[in-house]
């Protein structure tokens, strides 16, 4: 008789903890394939610019992100060659919270399209220079933590005024290592003047910690880019591209279904992105059969190409045109 109370209390018990490890939230995020959405049907062209039709489509790609993994839901995202497993901490650092990570993606996305636009135009042949310098983001741990904020407009370094990032990091690097450097931002309507010690990078260069880009804002011709709930950076590339395509008589898609990713910087450069096993298959379920892909993202997608979806190589926009004129 007591062993049968044993058994059914030892029964019970592996049933609650069955039960309970359901409840349990691994400290993960799963990455799975996302939409691929066709930019050039989202782009409007304001101010009189003539615009021209495509035949193709030309793809940004996306990931899903489940920041809410229980135990089970685990299990069966290891089984699923389509679903990737990573620390939460990669997605979510340490001191941020999930609103803060989402507001920069936020500053990150419209950041990318001002670049894509700048960069873009300037490929058609405008001149184009910065207007200012606004904070997209603060490094945490670093000494402008605490004292920046993403949004924050840099007006002046040392009381000389600044019209670029590259006057600005020119500004930071004649100090040297525990010096104090003074900025003066707008914030809102409002104007605060800050000193901060200078730092230093991997490299041991001096550097403040914040992530600077530069303002256009009386662009010649005025493009509207809607993307609804999608956020970061990694889109660059595809805007760059479409509104190329949208305002030159040349068609770069020559019919085709073509996706792509990047961060874009504006010199053209195309940074590697996050995710970019999972957007190859978002990709090729749209019908993509060309995806533009950053050359340092190239060696983490071995036996992870979809069948029927061709890779191309770039490290500029450049090296993207090039390739896309080839195919028209």
């Amino acid at each position: 008789m007591r062993q049968r109370m044993a058994a059914g209390a030892g029964a019970v018990t592996l049933v609650a903890a069955v039960f309970l490890l359901n409840f349990y939230r691994l400290p993960v995020v799963a990455l799975v394939p996302g939409p691929a959405e066709d930019v050039l049907t989202r782009i409007r062209i304001d101010g009189g610019a003539k615009v021209y039709d495509s035949r193709g489509r030309l793809y940004l790609t996306s990931v899903g992100i489940d920041d809410d993994v229980r135990f089970y839901e685990g299990l069966l995202d290891l089984a699923n060659h389509d679903v990737q497993l990573r620390p939460r901490a990669e997605l979510y650092p340490q001191g941020e919270t999930p609103e803060q990570v989402d507001q920069q993606n936020v500053f990150d996305m419209r950041a990318s399209k001002t670049v894509a636009t700048v960069v873009a135009l300037r490929q058609l042949g405008y001149r184009i220079e910065p207007s200012g310098v606004e904070v997209t983001e603060v490094l945490h741990g670093t000494p402008a933590d605490g004292t920046f904020r993403p949004g924050d407009r840099v007006l002046r370094v040392d009381r000389n005024k600044v019209g670029s990032v590259g006057a600005v990091q020119t500004a930071i690097r004649r100090h040297r290592v525990g010096d104090r450097v003074g900025f003066q931002l707008r914030r809102g309507k409002g104007v605060k003047e800050v000193s901060v010690r200078v730092g230093a990078d991997e490299e041991g260069k001096p550097r403040v910690g914040v992530l600077l880009t530069d303002l256009f804002e009386h662009l010649p011709v005025r493009i509207t880019i809607d993307t609804e709930n999608i956020g970061g950076p990694s889109a660059g590339l595809m805007f760059t591209l479409s509104i190329i395509d949208k305002l030159s008589p040349e068609d770069l898609t020559a019919g085709r279904r073509i996706a792509g990713t990047g961060e874009i910087t504006v010199d053209g450069d195309v940074l590697p992105i996050g995710g970019i096993a999972e957007k190859l298959i978002g990709a090729r379920r749209q019908g993509a059969t060309v995806f533009l892909i950053p050359k340092d993202n190239c060696n983490e997608v071995r036996g992870h190409v979809p069948a029927g979806l061709r890779l191309v190589r770039v490290a500029n926009v450049d090296d993207a045109l090039a390739f896309l004129r080839q195919l028209g």
